[in-house]
Order: structure tokens, then C-alpha cells, then sequence
């Protein structure tokens, strides 16, 4: 009976400190900015919300009065900014908020097995040297699968419409959109193909498919650390994470290594290669940066993608009329760098959905200062909100939450210095910022152009009339299960 009684006793003590921890802040937070209510990042687990709306209801106003807020996500509080001299501060103080992934800040959960210790994650020396190794591949490479796979993605599509001549169909772009940017990555970055776009079934898009649906499931995404106990669901999702990892390492070393194909190749990939027989990384790093370049490398890709075709279906009688008439005028794909209607409305999308609306991978490794007064405690994780930034009025002006290509210029070179000030000034962090600005800019950019210029001159389309218009809930932002009516465009 004793022994029972100091059970229920110990029982509830935990359940205190739990209580304790998640409800409230760490004592040494800020006390000078305002805290999330605890329950806000979850609450889509609940209702039907997505995350612009939860943005709207819960962050936006503290966010832009304080430019910064106490908000608990991923099993502990964190300190999350949205000023754009905060954020500056961030990536220029890169020693002291310094880049610390999955791996260290969860390194128990499905999501750190996943992507491991990688080049967008780790921090000093062993970033270096994996920046070294990935960079040139990411920066110098062959543009022809990229323009292939836009006219297979388009097939694709053709062969969802029906038979009939100028014939309109419903298509669920999503699928579709995930195989066009895995034939990408696999073909440019990691030097084989998929098959995504070519074979009916891809084993290794089904596991993909799969093992994200166990590792972004919205409750264990807020608390990981139920990934300690030996649920059966979470114990088959290592199982399933593992087996996907070692079928992809498995598909780079046939197809890279066993024959020494990487020897006269300058795939990302076989740099990566050369890097582990030369030494300079072990197999556990050879293997997960492989699979961050698979992951990150598709998933951003795709939901910028989505969100793109999404405006021009919303914007179908304007912006998408005149994108179309502006790539008829191209006797090349290589010219559409000079397209203004084409890159302004490209950078107006990602302004007002960055993929990542917020990024949480910084961990201060001592006291310091946001700006004069917010002082933050060593070990304390920071992260930016990305949505909040881009749509900030001080930065961008009473319109802001309005989608306005126009707002970039009308010269193609204004443009681009907009763009280039935008993302020095941290008005627009969407491919992050200072030394740990993202490597795979110009692949992404690429990808967009070449994808939208290839379905404009085939197809017209408009939103589906039975697409819930919806944003993700959590995690990823893009429109959600978006569905859009096609119709074909006949050759003159």
C-alpha cells in the first residue's frame, strides 16, 4: 500500500513538471516579449485550420509589435522572430545563433533519423567541410533534365485530361508535382533516375510517400518525445525511415560507385563520393547528406511549384494570359532569365508563401541580444517566422498580404536588384540568409521557370470549384490538396 501510495505520488510529480514545462516558459526567457499560448502550435491537430489563418488569429500582431515571441513547438519553448533586423542578426551572427538541426535538438525522433547530420544543418568545422563538397555540384549544373522532365510532367498531365477535343478535366496536382521534382533532384543532383516520370509505379516514391506520412504526422511533429516510447506505429516508422534510407544509399552505390561512375561525373552526389573515399566525411555523413539532398532538394521545389500553379489558376484571366503571351515571344528556354512578367511574378509567390513559414534551428551558445533589449539565455532555441517577415506592412508597404508582381519592378533588372536587396536586407528570408544562405537557390529557380513555361504553353487553368480552399495546417506552406481544372491548349 506504501508502495502504491509513492507511485501515485512520483506519478503526479512528473506530470507537474510536464505540465510545468510545456504550459510555461523557461524562468530565464525574456519576460520584455509576449508568449504564444502553448496550445496554438497544435491546434490544427484539432480543428480544420491552416496555418495562414492560426498566423492571422494568433501571431500576427504580437509578432509585429514585439518582433519577437516566446512560442512552443517540437516539445520545448522557443524564442521566434519576425523583425527583419532581428532576423539580419541572426544569420550575421552565425557563431552565436548557430545552426543546430534535428539531430541535436531531437536527436531521439523519427525526423532527426531522417535526415541525420547534414550541410543545412550542422554548424562550424564539419559545415565547412560539407559546404566544400556540395557547393560546386549545386552551382554548375546541366539544365537538359530539367527541361525534359517539365515536357514529361506535362504528359503527364495530357493523359489525366479525357479524349475529347479542348476537353476539360479535374486534375489532384500534387502526386504529379512530387514525381517532376524527384526526377529533378535525382537526375541533376544525385546523378540516376527515378523513373518517376517514366514508370507507371516507383517503389521508391511509395516508400517516400509512405514514411512521410509517419514522420510530419502533425502530434508527434509537436511532441517528439513520445518518440521514446515504444509505440508500435512509432517503432515501425524507424523501421520504415531505415529501410528508405539504406534503399537510397543502396541505389547511389549501384548506380555510382560499384561501377565507378562518379569518377567522370560532377554530380553532387559523387563529390560527396569522393569526399568519403578520400576521407573527409564517414559513411554515416556520406549517407545523410545524400538523403538531405533528396529531401530538401524535391520538397521545396514541389511546394513552390504547387503554390505557383495555384496563383496562376486564381489569377487564370490575368497574370496567366500575360506570362503566356510573354513566353510565346522566346525562340529558347534559355532566355527566360529576361522574362519580367515570368521572374517578378516567380518572387512574388515566394514572398507571399515562402515554402518554410518557420524555421526553427538555431541554438544561442551563450547569453545574448536581440536588438538592445531582449536578452536570451544560452542554450535557448531561436527560429524565424518566414510568413510574418515577407508579409510585414513596415518592409512591404499597407499591401502586403496582397499578391502583387508588379511590386518588383518593371525591368527585368530592377527585378533582380529588388530580389537581391530584399534578401540582403532580410525583408524576404525565404532562401534563408548571410553565410548559410541556401546552396540550391539557382537549382529551385530553375526548376520554376523551366516547370512554368512548359505548362503555359500546353494547358489553360483555372482552381477547381471543389478544391477546399485551404493552406497546410502545419509545417510546410502550400495550398493544400490543391486541385485544378485543365484544359489543353491546341497547337496553331
Amino acid at each position: 500500500m506504501e508502495f502504491f501510495i509513492k507511485f501515485i505520488i512520483f506519478c503526479f510529480v512528473i506530470f507537474g513538471v510536464f505540465i510545468f514545462k510545456v504550459v510555461s516558459p523557461p524562468l530565464n526567457f525574456p519576460r520584455n516579449i509576449p508568449t504564444i499560448p502553448f496550445y496554438v502550435s497544435f491546434l490544427p491537430i484539432f480543428y480544420s485550420i491552416d496555418q495562414t489563418e492560426l498566423f492571422e488569429l494568433y501571431l500576427r500582431k504580437p509578432l509585429e509589435r514585439y518582433g519577437a515571441v516566446k512560442y512552443f513547438f517540437g516539445s520545448r519553448w522557443n524564442i521566434l522572430v519576425s523583425k527583419r533586423l532581428f532576423v539580419k542578426q541572426m544569420f550575421k551572427n552565425e557563431d552565436v545563433f548557430a545552426k543546430s538541426g534535428n539531430q541535436k535538438k531531437i536527436p531521439y525522433s523519427l525526423l532527426a533519423l531522417y535526415t541525420g547530420d547534414n550541410v543545412i544543418s550542422a554548424h562550424g568545422e564539419i559545415w565547412k567541410t560539407y559546404r566544400s563538397v556540395v557547393t560546386n555540384g549545386l552551382q554548375h549544373f546541366d539544365y537538359e533534365p530539367l527541361y525534359k522532365n517539365s515536357k514529361l510532367f506535362c504528359d503527364l498531365i495530357e493523359k489525366s485530361l479525357e479524349t475529347e477535343e479542348n476537353s476539360e478535366s479535374t486534375v489532384t496536382v500534387g502526386p504529379l508535382i512530387q514525381r517532376l521534382a524527384l526526377a529533378n533532384i535525382s537526375q541533376v543532383v544525385l546523378g540516376f533516375d527515378f523513373g518517376t516520370l517514366t514508370e507507371e509505379k516507383c517503389a521508391l516514391q511509395d516508400h517516400l510517400i509512405r514514411i512521410k506520412k509517419q514522420i510530419f504526422h502533425p502530434f508527434f511533429l509537436t511532441f517528439p518525445f513520445f518518440d521514446m516510447l515504444p509505440l508500435p506505429q512509432r517503432r515501425k516508422g524507424f523501421k520504415d525511415v531505415s529501410a528508405f534510407r539504406n534503399e537510397l544509399v543502396s541505389k547511389v552505390r549501384n548506380d555510382l560507385i560499384n561501377n565507378y561512375k562518379f569518377e567522370q561525373t560532377t554530380f553532387t552526389s559523387s563529390d560527396l563520393i569522393r569526399a568519403y573515399n578520400n576521407k573527409l566525411i564517414n559513411y554515416q555523413q556520406l549517407t545523410d547528406n545524400i538523403v538531405v539532398l533528396l529531401v530538401a532538394g524535391h520538397e521545396n521545389p514541389q511546394l513552390a511549384i504547387t503554390t505557383i500553379l495555384y496563383l496562376l489558376g486564381k489569377y487564370h484571366d490575368s497574370w496567366q494570359i500575360a506570362i503566356r503571351n510573354e513566353i510565346g515571344k522566346l525562340s529558347k528556354h534559355d532566355d527566360l532569365l529576361q522574362l519580367p512578367i515570368l521572374n517578378s511574378f516567380i518572387f512574388e509567390a515566394l514572398r507571399v508563401y515562402p515554402p518554410l513559414s518557420i524555421i526553427i534551428n538555431r541554438c544561442t551558445t551563450k547569453t545574448c541580444r536581440l536588438g538592445n533589449d531582449i536578452v536570451i539565455p544560452k542554450g535557448a532555441y531561436v527560429g524565424y517566422h518566414n510568413y510574418s517577415t515577407t508579409h510585414n506592412f513596415e518592409s512591404w508597404g499597407d499591401d502586403s498580404d496582397e499578391f502583387n508582381p508588379n511590386r518588383w519592378g518593371k525591368t527585368i533588372e530592377a527585378i533582380f536588384h529588388n530580389w537581391k536587396v530584399a534578401k540582403m536586407e532580410c525583408t524576404l528570408p525565404t532562401f534563408h540568409g548571410g553565410k548559410r544562405a541556401c546552396l540550391g537557390e539557382k537549382l529551385a529557380l530553375a526548376e520554376l521557370r523551366l516547370c512554368i513555361a512548359e505548362i503555359l504553353k500546353r494547358f489553360e487553368w483555372k482552381l477547381s470549384k471543389s478544391w477546399n480552399n485551404k493552406m497546410t495546417p502545419a509545417g510546410p506552406l502550400c495550398p493544400l490538396n490543391l486541385k485544378l481544372d485543365f484544359k489543353k491548349i491546341e497547337s496553331e
